[in-house]
């Protein structure tokens, strides 16, 4: 029965008590996130305000700039895990401090945890990422990290569903010390791991030292020159930029709805906990049923429906701006980007070769979406003076626009972008699985200018042709070899050959008698 289990996890022997300890780390982390993210926005919407919310998603922009930056400085001086394992034990303390400091009525508390909740999640989650790195290879990271991934949701399920009743049991406010206890769990954890393993977990990473993180300005210079000679960095550009525009505008009219709905905050923090632990269980679900659905349409298509759904909710704010409106967009706009936005994107992002990902992942993630984040927070700012926040939908529409432009102009020029990455030699294929490779090479278009290619090929360029055919079961295949060969030298032919169906024989033999 183990074996079997194991089997159909495709989770090796050696592997499984490493993977537990790190399983049981995520849900550590993303149980206690969810609580504390739970607390921290039903306490800033009712005892702080709504109206602030875009301020305080402005200044978060900047703080995560200084701090990752901070931290970052840390990575290379520290182990992983002896980090992780301090930011466990100073997130708790800090928590508690504010605990205490609640009593005396400080109403800048509220927007202080607003924004330390959201540091904290994204300094552990980075941390606990980098960590995995290390210790897993990257044919275990392809196998492993979707078990990971579903151990964290089974950890927001459980803390979302659970604070509602830890709020009732402890008060609302003492779910901060909560917070304290699974933080130092995680602490333990840490530590617990590193007597298992200590030659993985608290191993020195020498080659990390003298690393200097790169400025925001020398990001920029580094993928200018390839956003100019690059259709695609463009359209990826683009891609991340402008849905980083309109996320804090929805969050704002989710909250803002969600805050008009709900009159207490005992019924606000119950709607919480309810409506996300379900809305985990879905993805849970989609993560361990469901697999590459958007696999179905190409590349270009799959990554439509994303910004088309964005456009649905935006519309049904501004004609019905309510709490069914606010939960069919996060609803919707969840499931879409994990069955379809987010593999999709991982894919376009894989067709650079590992040296331009380099560059172009940290500029886009970093630079792009804090400038982005800020852009967005800027405009609910200025626009709170003018009106109703579902007239937001509005300001949100030319963003809109040139984000569902971008798949569009993708699709049009797909086969084109495919070939010249194949003819200048950087499209990276080793890194993509066979299903990513099928997604990738979708449409009759794409097949149709790759076997032109081939048949034009010469020598080791016409056999490497044939071999990416050759994946896809191409019917034309046999017939674009036969008529290929009689240019190709004798060894070129016997590699050809070789890839021939046994019907394909037939037919080539024929042609020789």
């Amino acid at each position: 029965m183990r074996a079997k289990l194991l089997g159909f996890l495709k989770l090796y022997e050696e592997e499984v008590n490493l993977l537990l300890w790190t399983a049981a780390l995520l849900f550590i982390i993303r149980s206690s996130g969810i609580i504390l993210n739970n607390y921290a926005e039903t306490a800033f919407l009712k005892r702080y305000g709504v109206e602030y919310l875009p301020i305080v998603n402005m200044l978060n922009a900047v703080a995560t700039f200084f701090i990752t930056g901070f931290l970052t400085a840390f990575m290379g001086k520290l182990p992983g895990a002896k980090l992780l394992s301090y930011l466990f034990i100073f997130c708790g303390i800090s928590v508690t401090l504010i605990r205490l400091l609640i009593p005396f009525g400080f109403e800048l508390l509220y927007p202080m945890l607003f924004m330390l909740k959201s540091q904290f999640e994204l300094l552990q989650a980075m941390l606990f990422w980098n960590i995995c790195n290390d210790i897993f290879n990257t044919r275990q990271s392809k196998r492993l990290f979707p078990l990971l991934t579903a151990g964290g949701v089974i950890g927001l399920i459980l803390g979302s569903f659970g604070t509602p009743y830890f709020a009732k049991l402890f008060q609302m406010d003492n779910l901060l010390y909560l917070y304290l206890c699974t933080t130092l769990l995680g602490a333990v954890i840490v530590q617990a791991m590193g007597r298992s393993y200590p030659s993985l977990i608290f191993a020195e990473k020498m080659e990390n030292k003298g690393k200097k993180k790169a400025s925001m300005v020398e990001e920029f210079k580094n993928v200018l020159p390839l956003i100019k000679d690059s259709v695609l960095i463009k359209i990826v550009l683009v891609l991340t930029f402008m849905p980083n525009v309109v996320i804090p505008i929805m969050n704002y009219q989710f909250n803002y709805a969600v805050n008009d709905q709900f009159a207490s905050e005992a019924s606000m923090i119950q709607f919480f906990g309810y409506f996300r632990g379900g809305l985990y269980m879905i993805s849970l679900f989609i993560l361990l049923f469901v697999g590459r659905i958007y696999g179905k349409w190409g590349l270009p298509v799959a990554l439509m429906f994303h910004p088309f759904n964005y456009m649905i909710a935006f519309f049904a704010f501004l004609f019905r701006f309510d709490f069914f409106s606010a939960m069919y967009a996060r609803m919707s706009t969840n499931i879409i980007r994990t069955t379809i936005n987010v593999p999709s994107n991982s894919i376009l992002i894989g067709l650079f070769p590992e040296s331009y990902r380099g560059m172009i992942r940290p500029f886009l993630r970093g630079t792009v979406v804090r400038l982005a984040l800020f852009i967005g927070s800027s405009l609910i700012l200025i626009s709170g003076n003018f009106f109703h926040p579902k007239y937001l939908s509005l300001v949100a529409l030319p963003f809109m626009l040139a984000w569902m432009a971008a798949p569009v102009i993708l699709k049009s020029k797909y086969p084109k972008i495919l070939m010249d990455l194949i003819s200048n030699n950087l499209l990276d294929i080793k890194s993509l699985e066979q299903e990513e490779l099928a997604q990738v090479f979708k449409g009759d278009k794409v097949l149709s200018e790759l076997e032109q290619a081939f048949r034009a090929a010469r020598g080791k360029n016409a056999i490497w042709y044939g071999k990416l055919l050759n994946i896809f079961s191409s019917q034309d295949l046999d017939k674009n070899i036969l008529q290929t060969l009689k240019n190709q030298d004798d060894k070129t032919k016997i590699a050809l050959i070789k890839m021939i169906s046994p019907q394909g024989h037939e037919t080539y033999l024929e042609s020789l008698m």
